[in-house]
């Protein structure tokens, strides 16, 4: 049996995730055996991270944990600060797409922000390319109802991942202040539904919400949906860096564990086409902002380098020799480890714009080779 065809029959898969495999191949097989590549080419020492592309920070929403924060002109404003650095652009997405291609990379997520607000959404679609790659978006829900979807669909868009921080209709909207947003939430499961995207959840644990019957019921109800529920943990950074007391502790890391035994629900820690990568940093996702620098994770606010200056390949690289981001870890390094919350916290409180730029958080001095 080849490679793709053990992942395509892998008996662990749900009948559900095995059909939509299934499907995705007759309809693109080039995608399809790029994203069946991916374990081999872990089990080979290559990487093949998720990059998340945040063209653009406008948003209808201002959440209580947002990474995003400071990066929003709404925040910039407040520091008198104009960000004038070169935005990147459809060419410069076209290009990116195609360092990607080239090393074998799958998966593109169009975030933000609120995706959906964004008025050239189609176009970065188009130059993202989703005949070569499997295209997700982010969003609230707040603008997706069932025409939308079947939009969304038709342009080549495959997932939605839609955030839903409560079961309780008034803490979502409480935490998301924005009343009103829990039913649109609901009405967006069900234009995915009809439309034929596929679907996951989102939600962010904050410290204790692990050990509730809220947190429980709402792994239940998407396991009965057969959606699968992306568990965040929130991060002392954006807006939550002002709530430290929204940071989980090892408990409630160890409460998800043994549900994930239980419903559909999985974290960025959780094992994924047969690795364990650990902590995801470089090796599972890299996040591309609006000015092209590209940083290891949505919730670290330093660069590796930038796109429009340096070769995807080569950031890579710097990534997976740096002695925070390449070994294998066990615990989450923004949301676990204190010695590195204390780094990033100090080195990004200097400067007004972020990311900060390769030299000035990671450098070369960082290296393993250095260090070794």
């Amino acid at each position: 049996m080849s490679a793709t065809e053990a992942l395509m029959f892998d008996k662990s898969l749900t009948a559900g995730e095995a059909r939509k495999r299934g499907d995705l191949r007759k309809r693109k097989p080039y995608i399809a055996d790029k994203l069946a590549a991916i374990a081999d080419m872990e089990e080979a020492g290559e990487i093949s991270p998720i990059i998340r592309l945040e063209k653009s920070y406008l948003c209808n929403f201002q959440c209580t944990h947002c990474s995003a924060e400071y990066y929003m002109d709404r925040d910039l404003k407040k520091k008198e600060t104009i960000d004038d650095r070169p935005k990147i652009d459809m060419e410069a997405v076209k290009e990116l797409s195609r360092q990607a291609d080239e090393l074998g990379l799958a998966r593109f997520v169009i975030t933000g922000g609120e995706p959906l607000v964004m008025r050239d959404f189609d176009e970065v679609v188009a130059a993202i390319d989703p005949d070569k790659h499997y295209v997700i978006t982010d969003t609230n829900g707040w603008f997706l109802d069932e025409v939308r979807a079947f939009h969304l669909k038709s342009i080549g868009v495959e997932k939605v991942q839609m955030s839903l921080d409560s079961f309780i209709e008034e803490e979502h909207d409480s935490f998301r202040n924005k009343k009103g947003s829990y039913q649109r939430v609901m009405r967006g499961i069900d234009a995915c539904a009809a439309s034929g995207l596929n679907l996951i959840l989102s939600t962010c644990l904050i410290n204790g919400r692990a050990k509730t019957k809220e947190f429980r019921d709402l792994c239940q109800y998407c396991t009965d949906r057969g959606v699968g529920l992306y568990v965040s943990y929130a991060k002392p950074v954006g807006s939550a860096t002002d709530h430290p007391e929204f940071v989980i502790d090892k408990e409630d890391a160890d409460i998800l564990r043994e549900m994930e035994k239980e419903f559909l629900v999985f974290s960025h820690m959780t094992p994924s086409y047969g690795s364990y990568k650990g902590c995801i940093t470089v090796k599972g996702i890299i996040t591309v902002t609006s000015t092209g620098e590209i940083t290891p994770c949505p919730y670290i606010d330093m660069s590796f380098g930038n796109v429009m200056q340096t070769p995807l390949k080569e950031i890579l690289a710097r990534g997976m020799k740096n002695p925070w981001t390449g070994p294998h870890r066990p615990d989450c390094l923004i949301g676990e480890d204190p010695a590195f919350i204390k780094l990033h916290q100090t080195v990004t409180a200097k400067h007004k714009l972020l990311p900060v730029p390769y030299g000035e958080g990671f450098k070369d001095d960082d290296s393993l080779d250095r260090i070794a």
